[in-house]
């Protein structure tokens, strides 16, 4: 009769052990919700927690380029002669713009020349393609454009990824000249589908 005793005692703990044991088990169910979100990271929303796409990415695409500061001389001349056009006319560089993207060999946004702009005043030209951003780095020149080849002169020029630094319509970027000498370059943008 001990021996029953003590199989039924056993078989007790055992039960009781099991479902005490199973009951106090946490199961993690999350319903089958997921979080939908823009997982394409060439959308300035792209949301790297969403674990689906809604349809809800909108793109950055540039209209209108804008020069706000070049350097007033030419730090590649030889004095007297560091004006950009000629000494003495008292005309300020013809400014051309030219953006390509990085390791490419196809200039996407090549500007036309604007004659005479000021190095303190902002110079704008208009995107006629609406150029769509990437998240990827970018490339840019400016050059001071004159009537002769050899006249040309480089200016400034420098890098940037718009996705990351694009902010309020605005992707502001500078050239590498010492900060009293840098070119700052600005890159309008409208978001869109």
């Amino acid at each position: 009769m001990d021996f029953l005793k003590t199989l039924n005692t056993l078989i007790a703990f055992a039960l009781s052990t099991f479902i005490l044991l199973n009951s106090c088990k946490k199961t993690i169910d999350d319903g089958g919700i997921k979080t939908g979100g823009c997982t394409d990271i060439n959308s300035p929303f792209y949301d790297s927690i969403a674990d689906y796409d809604d349809a809800s990415c909108t793109y950055a695409y540039i209209n209108q380029y804008e020069i706000t500061y070049y350097p007033e001389i030419n730090p590649n001349a030889t004095w007297p002669f560091t004006s950009w056009d000629i000494t003495g006319t008292g005309a300020d560089a013809d400014l051309e713009l030219k953006i390509i993207e990085y390791d490419s060999s196809n200039y996407f946004f090549s500007s036309p020349v604007i004659d005479n702009q000021s190095p303190n005043s902002p110079c704008f030209w208009t995107s006629s393609n609406n150029e769509k951003l990437y998240n990827k780095r970018y490339h840019w020149e400016i050059y001071d454009r004159d009537a002769g080849p050899l006249d040309n002169d480089f200016i400034d020029s420098g890098s940037f990824n718009p996705i990351l630094i694009g902010v309020n319509g605005k992707v502001t970027t500078f050239g590498k000249h010492p900060p009293e000498n840098r070119t700052q370059l600005v890159l309008h943008y409208e978001i869109g589908t």
